[in-house]
């Protein structure tokens, strides 16, 4: 099998370093490669790039495909396009990461090192966790969303599909993060954050709508 990673860009090279950890123990793929549709080198991080097609083309059957693009829409975009071409997207957990038993976990995730998850938690299809965040018991992360370095999520609460939590984000417990909304870095979340919603500060307050429904650029 071949495990290529969509984005060749610094977030695409960190998974694949993921990927390479994982595939120590688990010996899952023969190689991987990087997916761009962009202008990049032949090679990235020792990988060699193909375009979507090409990628589809060449390794057929053999082909899974993980995210490295963080931007919110985009990724929704390609994961359409990946499941309706029926090409499988795996999970990707770093071998240090604890799972309980009573954890549900959807397909391409991605939870790197030092990740803490406690008990009944639900995390559906194509979360991204990045190093060292915590979630409390019986959250739910929606499709999508995204949360980063040192974020503490209390128990019981619910991170919306595409929402994007910055770094050191702290949520506390029964909170609802709304779809598409974005919490700024550094932020304390007290109240419910509606959808499309940006918000930061300590208490987190309303900033303005985020209705392009993207991330970086802000």
């Amino acid at each position: 099998m071949i495990l290529g990673i969509y984005g060749a860009s610094g977030l695409g090279r960190e998974i694949l370093e993921l990927a390479r950890i994982v595939n120590e123990r688990e010996q899952k793929w023969d190689d991987f490669i990087f997916i761009d549709d962009g202008t990049v080198p032949a090679f990235v991080g020792g990988c060699e790039t193909y375009t979507y097609n090409t990628a589809k083309e060449k390794f057929g059957s053999e082909l899974e495909i993980t995210m490295g693009i963080g931007e919110p829409t985009t990724r929704g975009k390609l994961f359409s396009s990946i499941k309706s071409d029926g090409i499988p997207m795996p999970t990707l957990i770093h071998p240090n990461v604890h799972i309980p038993a009573s954890a549900t976990i959807g397909q391409g995730v991605i939870i790197q090192d030092g990740c803490f998850i406690s008990v009944n938690v639900t995390i559906e299809d194509y979360v991204f966790m990045q190093p060292r965040c915590s979630v409390g018991h019986d959250c739910v992360l929606h499709e999508g969303c995204i949360i980063s370095t040192y974020d503490s999520i209390g128990g019981a609460v619910s991170i919306g599909r595409y929402a994007f939590l910055g770094m050191s984000v702290a949520v506390k417990q029964l909170v609802v993060i709304g779809d598409y909304s974005i919490v700024g870095m550094g932020s304390m979340v007290f109240k419910d954050v509606e959808d499309e919603m940006i918000v930061m500060g300590n208490p987190a307050r309303a900033i303005k709508r985020n209705e392009e429904h993207r991330v970086f650029g802000h």
